[in-house]
């Protein structure tokens, strides 16, 4: 089976330096939230699993 594709369209914007460093910095901050968001959810795993093998 072939595709064929006639169109390729790109879309793209141009962001000032300072724009850009902005970006970055709430990307990075953004990041930063998810990371500690994952090792809390982490954490409770790991407890969970712990109470779990107090258990038996």
């Amino acid at each position: 089976m072939t595709i064929e594709v006639k169109q390729l369209v790109i879309k793209s914007t141009v962001q000032s330096e300072h724009a850009s460093f902005v970006n970055e910095q709430q990307s990075l901050a953004d990041i930063s939230a998810l990371r500690e968001e994952l090792m809390a959810e982490c954490r409770e795993l790991v407890v969970e699993c712990l109470r779990e093998c107090d258990e038996r």
